[in-house]
């Protein structure tokens, strides 16, 4: 069985007002977001396994079409900081195939997810240090997040 998209719970918690007001659909949505800030920030975390929820072992609803993005975006961040470069074309196979199964419904090999999530832990880290309160309002998270997000990288 493949190992499954993993929240911490304080993070579900974070979220829980978006969540009240139907912005969020599904705890995926709260993962993504710390997913995102993680690779923004390139700050991964590990967690013990009882201070998180098990979510999915699939990219779900809209995030099935994206999901090859969000792959590709962890395995760039992966790379950048194992410091393997494209042209080192032997260590860049080696390094994606630790972290990819093509046959899985995610796309990654459990070690990738294992990875994946600790994007989504250090990210709800990353959230925690750039707001000083939750999220109340859909709208005023995003236009705050996007803004945030685009500080991190430079654009």
């Amino acid at each position: 069985m493949a190992q499954s998209f993993r929240i911490r719970k304080s993070a579900r918690d974070w979220f829980a007002e978006l969540r009240g007001e139907r912005a969020f659909r599904t705890d995926f949505d709260s993962f993504y977001f710390c997913f995102m800030a993680g690779i923004a920030e390139r700050r991964k975390n590990t967690v013990a396994l009882d201070e998180t929820a098990e979510l999915v072992d699939y990219f779900p609803d809209r995030y099935g079409m994206r999901s090859k993005l969000l792959v590709a975006l962890f395995l760039t961040r992966e790379l950048q900081e194992l410091g393997v470069t494209m042209a080192e074309k032997k260590t860049v196979h080696e390094a994606i195939a630790k972290l990819v199964n093509p046959e899985a419904q995610h796309h990654l090999s459990d070690i990738g997810v294992r990875e994946f999530n600790r994007y989504a832990y250090g990210g709800y880290d990353v959230l925690l240090d750039w707001y000083d309160d939750k999220p109340r309002y859909l709208d005023l998270f995003l236009i705050s997040f996007k803004e945030r997000v685009d500080s991190t990288l430079g654009t």
